[in-house]
């Protein structure tokens, strides 16, 4: 992640969690902690709605941070992944509804650095991270159902 995202990661991932409710509110119904928080006001002044915000963008950071070491970055990503198995109803299609809220928030951030060919390459990225986070999912699926 580019040094100027990395200055303004709360804040990007304060956005990202308002957008992500606006688009899909039902999504909050998934966290107990934020169950209560309706309103954007309260999601936005929300403490522990910014801790779990921050993760999310730090796991998307490591992410693309470990695309240097491709072992390392299936690891994490997998493990990721694999972790939401223990969410109840959670589905994967759920991974994909932070596509764009993401990439909005990396393009507000960056603001006229955001270029055609920086937007082709975050979507490549964040379309492997998502896929990745998929099969780590499915596959922790897969061996709960085998054992």
């Amino acid at each position: 992640m580019s040094s100027t995202i990395s200055r303004k990661f709360t804040t990007l991932s304060v956005f990202l969690s308002l957008r992500l409710f606006e688009e899909h509110a039902a999504l909050i119904n998934f966290f107990d902690k934020f169950r209560e928080l309706k309103s954007r006001d309260e999601q936005a002044e929300s403490l522990e709605l910014a801790e779990h915000a921050t993760a999310v963008m730090g796991i998307i950071d490591e992410g693309i941070r470990a695309l240097e070491d491709m072992d390392a970055f299936f690891t994490l990503l997998h493990q990721t992944g694999a972790r939401h198995t223990k969410i109840p109803g959670f589905q994967t299609e759920f991974f994909f509804k932070i596509r764009t809220p993401f990439l909005e928030a990396v393009k507000l951030t960056l603001g006229d650095a955001y270029t055609e060919n920086m937007d082709n390459i975050y979507q490549l990225t964040i379309d492997l991270i998502l896929k990745t986070l998929v099969e780590g999912f499915e596959k922790a699926e897969k061996e709960a159902a085998n054992s």
